[in-house]
């Protein structure tokens, strides 16, 4: 056993101990857990069978890929073991569980992970589905229709009434997640040095990304980027500048989020097509980061959306995707 599940769970436990003895009450009822995971964050919540969260917790990313499985498998411990404190119960009275995570849907990679959270937090009943999964069945609350993430990845997931399912994206950032924040970022970085080479107009980017970066100018930005130690979320992090340059007009900014918009667009067109929903009426459920930048990528993606399926309705998720997980974790029992 790992020092970092024992610390985890041992201080859960200990923790547990002052809490009031009313609270004590766990082999009466049932708790579900769920957990939404991805390249920036972990957050897991613990509720009861009519979906109250009487537990709920975050910490760091639990992508395998990005982040190695020590760490994934450590921060999903820590977030669970910390929901348990709040909820006032132990891992042991969690009636069934589901692990929502991005970067497992290679059977290598989902085996692995499975294998190690089997082994680490050693509950009741725990399945192991992409993040994707669970924000649909969150988002859509068992109806028909699209998903689309964008966080530091992008991927669109559907259902149509006959209950199939497609995908497309989530692909990782050397192939795909497209629109994505490291996208957004990525664009933005190649818009500063086009800027400073003089090949593209000059844009707040510049001064913004270099503050943040804690550089002096555009032309040590190698020396950051191609850091070794620089990993896909930290970049994706920019995307935020992008989306304060856009509120500032800046149209090098605007022109980058319409783009994102778009690539999400044809995301979404994919499922679309692939489960025959053109001229049905649906939602498509934006989840993610990217969206905190309203207009600038909802318009373009509306556009884009629209012209193939007039019937849908662009919005936010219904459920956040750890009730979507809550949601499979109940089905399990």
């Amino acid at each position: 056993m790992s020092k970092s599940f024992t610390t985890h769970r041992e201080e859960s436990t200990r923790m547990k101990s002052a809490l009031p003895r009313g609270l004590d009450q766990s082999s009466r009822k049932k708790y579900f857990l769920g957990i939404d995971g991805g390249g920036t964050k972990t957050h897991a919540v613990i509720t009861d069978a009519s979906y109250q969260i009487i537990g709920e917790a975050f910490s760091g990313a639990s992508n395998p890929v990005r982040v190695g499985l020590e760490e994934a498998v450590s921060n999903i411990d820590q977030a669970v073991a910390e929901a348990c404190l709040q909820a006032g119960i132990e891992y042991s009275d969690i009636t069934s569980a589901c692990a929502a995570l991005a970067g497992i849907s290679h059977p290598i990679h989902y085996e692995t992970i499975k294998d190690a959270l089997d082994q680490r937090l050693r509950l009741n009943h725990l399945e192991i589905v992409t993040d994707a999964r669970a924000a649909l069945e969150g988002a859509l609350d068992g109806q028909p229709g699209v998903v689309l993430i964008a966080g530091t990845g992008s991927i669109a997931m559907g259902m149509n009434e006959a209950g199939q399912q497609a995908r497309s994206g989530g692909w990782g950032p050397t192939l795909s997640d497209e629109g994505s924040g490291y996208d957004i970022a990525r664009q933005a970085l190649r818009a500063v040095i086009a800027s400073f080479d003089g090949r593209a107009p000059k844009t707040l980017l510049t001064d913004s990304i270099c503050k943040e970066l804690g550089i002096s100018s555009a032309k040590d930005l190698p020396g950051v980027i191609y850091n070794s130690d620089s990993e896909a979320v930290e970049i994706a992090s920019l995307a935020r500048l992008v989306a304060e340059a856009a509120e500032a007009n800046d149209p090098t900014a605007r022109d980058i989020l319409a783009h994102a918009g778009r690539d999400l667009g044809e995301l979404v067109i994919s499922v679309i097509k692939k489960l025959g929903l053109e001229s049905k009426q649906f939602r498509v459920a934006c989840v993610g980061s990217v969206f905190k930048s309203g207009e600038c990528i909802l318009g373009p993606l509306g556009e884009v959306v629209l012209r193939v399926a007039p019937g849908a309705e662009i919005g936010p998720p219904l459920f956040p995707p750890t009730i979507g997980a809550v949601k499979l974790a109940q089905a399990l029992v």
